[in-house]
Formats: structure tokens, C-alpha cells, sequence
């Protein structure tokens, strides 16, 4: 189980893990990397080509691998991943990497290998680490265990979705947050204000429909924007802080909800705990 400490502590290590080097990325970055992508008839994304960055992905597999690897394959581009939020800030974007293994037998032995890259920078990494007995690549530990407490985006309704938005909803949501900025903190309530208050309603009647023990709604405070453009889906989404108080407590109580952008639906994945009086989200078995 999960509870407010250890939610702000996952906080910071996902800002440590996924930041941006220190650097201070507008929204416009955003905007500037989602619209580099285009779509064909069909719907899929076409991004943009770049030899000589392909060249920089093959050196770090060659500089962190080469012990085991013998040639670079084929890099395949899968998605552009966004955060907004009044603290942090930060994107990526996810490829597949083909190599080809060393082998002392005669068959071609191909292993496959997810990288990141940091559209602001350029910078490379990797959460993967070789394993000698699998003779295959595997998750980092720590990875792996960050990776248990994020929540299911599939079961959450936002992932893996039928309806899912375009590009330019995505682009029109991005210049809808800019309009709520000063001196550089988002005002969601400006930025969405003819949204707002039908916003506010679904959360209040989500949270009110689906925790008996509430005895009002104190705040519902806008958290982060998320978004996801890849090969195979595309979607994004806001989570929000919902602050309540419960019947028979004096001090309030803390859920995460979420609303996904393209449905306007909320969700969310917390539980009451009855033993330990608090509200928690499961953690993922390894």
C-alpha cells in the first residue's frame, strides 16, 4: 500500500529520474516537438529522421554494451512523453533499438533495447542493464520498482483506449495551459476557465459517487498534464488533488483522481484503508 508520505517521496524520485538536467522547459518546447510529428492517412505517426542522432545512439549502445553486442540493427522511434506541471517540467522521447548480440555458435542472435532521449539536451539513457545468465537485457532495479507504484493508465480508462485524440487536440490543450501562466506558474482556473466548472462537477460527483465515507469535498486542486504520442497510441490526461473531509475525522484526507482529456471522463485507482484509516494505492506485485 501506498500513503501520503510515500507519495511525496515517489514524487522526487520520479523528478530525479526523469529530469531535465536542471534546465527550465517552456510549453512551448512542447509545442514545438509534438508538432514535428505528423500523421499519414492511416493515423500513424511519422517522426522526423535524423541521421547523425542515430549515429549518437549507436556510440552510447557501443560505449555501455560493446562487450556484448556486435552491430546496431535498426532504431525504431516510439513515442514523444510530456509532464506539466508548477514544479516540474519534463519530456522524452522512447526508442526500440534492434542489436545483434555476440555469439560464439553460428545463429544471428537479436536482442531488442529501450532508450530515451531528452529532446532539450540530447542526452541519452537507459533504465536497462545486461544480464550475463539471460544473455539479455533487463530493467535496472530501481527502475523496476519505481515502475510498481505508478498507476495503470489501462485500468484507469486513459491507455489503450478506443477514442484517443489528435495531434491537435493535444497542441490546442498545451496553448489552453499558456493562456494560464504568470510569472511562470500555471492558474489552471484560468487557463480552463469556461471548463472549470463542469471539470469540478465530474470530479465531485466521481469522488462523491465512489467514497461512502466522505462527508464533504474541500478542494480540488489541479496537479499535472500528461501526454503520450507514440506508433501505437496516443492519449493524455489530468490528474488532480482532491482534498475531503471524511465523517467522524477533524483532519482531511488526500486522493489523486484523474481525468482524461479526450473522453472527459475521471478515474482513479485509490482504496480505502479501513485498518489503517487512510486512503492508499495499491502497489504492482513484481
Amino acid at each position: 500500500m501506498i500513503n501520503k508520505a510515500l507519495i511525496i517521496a515517489l514524487f522526487f524520485i520520479s523528478a530525479s529520474t526523469l529530469s531535465q538536467e536542471g534546465e527550465n522547459i517552456s510549453i512551448e518546447s512542447f509545442i514545438y516537438n509534438t508538432e514535428l510529428l505528423s500523421n499519414t492517412e492511416q493515423g500513424e505517426i511519422i517522426p522526423q529522421f535524423n541521421v547523425a542522432f542515430n549515429e549518437k545512439i549507436k556510440f552510447y549502445i557501443f560505449e555501455k554494451f560493446g562487450n556484448y553486442i556486435e552491430s546496431v540493427e535498426n532504431i525504431i522511434w516510439q513515442s514523444y512523453q510530456t509532464k506539466t506541471n508548477q514544479i516540474l517540467k519534463y519530456h522524452f522521447i522512447n526508442y526500440i533499438v534492434r542489436v545483434k548480440i555476440k555469439s560464439t555458435n553460428e545463429n544471428n542472435e537479436f536482442r531488442y533495447l529501450e532508450l530515451i532521449q531528452y529532446p532539450s539536451t540530447d542526452r541519452i539513457e537507459t533504465f536497462y542493464i545486461w544480464n550475463p545468465q539471460k544473455r539479455d537485457f533487463e530493467l535496472n532495479k530501481k527502475e523496476t520498482e519505481r515502475l510498481r507504484y505508478l498507476p495503470d493508465l489501462k485500468d484507469l480508462l486513459i491507455q489503450d483506449q478506443k477514442e484517443r485524440p489528435s495531434i491537435d487536440e493535444i497542441l490546442n490543450e498545451y496553448k489552453d495551459i499558456i493562456k494560464g501562466i504568470r510569472n511562470n506558474l500555471i492558474y489552471f482556473n484560468q487557463s480552463k476557465q469556461y471548463d472549470l466548472k463542469s471539470i469540478n462537477k465530474s470530479i465531485s460527483d466521481f469522488v462523491l459517487g465512489n467514497y461512502s465515507n466522505i462527508d464533504f469535498i474541500m478542494n480540488i486542486s489541479f496537479d499535472s498534464y500528461y501526454t503520450f504520442i507514440g506508433s501505437y497510441d496516443k492519449y493524455h490526461y489530468y490528474t488532480f488533488i482532491v482534498q475531503m473531509k471524511l465523517e467522524n475525522y477533524k483532519f482531511p484526507f488526500f486522493i489523486e483522481v484523474f481525468y482524461n482529456a479526450k473522453t472527459k471522463r475521471v478515474n482513479s485507482d485509490f482504496e480505502w484503508d479501513n485498518n489503517k484509516k487512510d486512503f492508499y494505492r495499491p502497489i504492482k506485485s513484481n
